[in-house]
């Protein structure tokens, strides 16, 4: 995949978190009314318990704006700044953090059917050799 530019970096973030997050939350989507551009860019997301929000994303990180969608009614002062969407989430709303961690553990099961699939293949492979 291709690296995006500085100017495009923001709006490709905020891309991919809609998409990570989805699972986890009722909906999730970019502002269509408030303004973009290459610093920051928001989003709308309804959580699994039914709490609206708005967040800005910048380059000093995810902070929650608003507590509708499309609001920005926060001074910049009054917000906490959160690293990652996830620890934002994590913050937010405890249903999201319970279906982080059972998409976690399916993955990780996931991983180890495979596994255990293709030692099993292996092992078919190494007793057909030796008949």
């Amino acid at each position: 995949m291709e690296e995006p530019s500085p100017d495009e970096a923001i709006a490709f973030e905020a891309e991919q978190v809609v998409k990570e997050l989805a699972f986890g939350v009722d909906s999730i989507e970019i502002s269509s009314c408030l303004p973009r551009n290459r610093d920051v860019t928001y989003f709308n997301l309804l959580t699994k318990e039914r709490e609206a929000y708005c967040v800005e994303l910048s380059t000093r990180g995810y902070r929650v704006v608003g507590k509708a969608f499309d609001i920005n009614e926060i001074s910049p002062e009054a917000s906490r700044y959160f690293e990652t969407a996830y620890a934002l989430m994590d913050c937010l709303s405890p249903v999201y953090r319970q279906s982080f961690g059972n998409a976690l553990a399916h993955k990780l099961e996931e991983v180890k059917r495979q596994q255990d699939k293709g030692t099993d293949s292996g092992k078919e492979v190494e007793t057909g050799e030796q008949s």
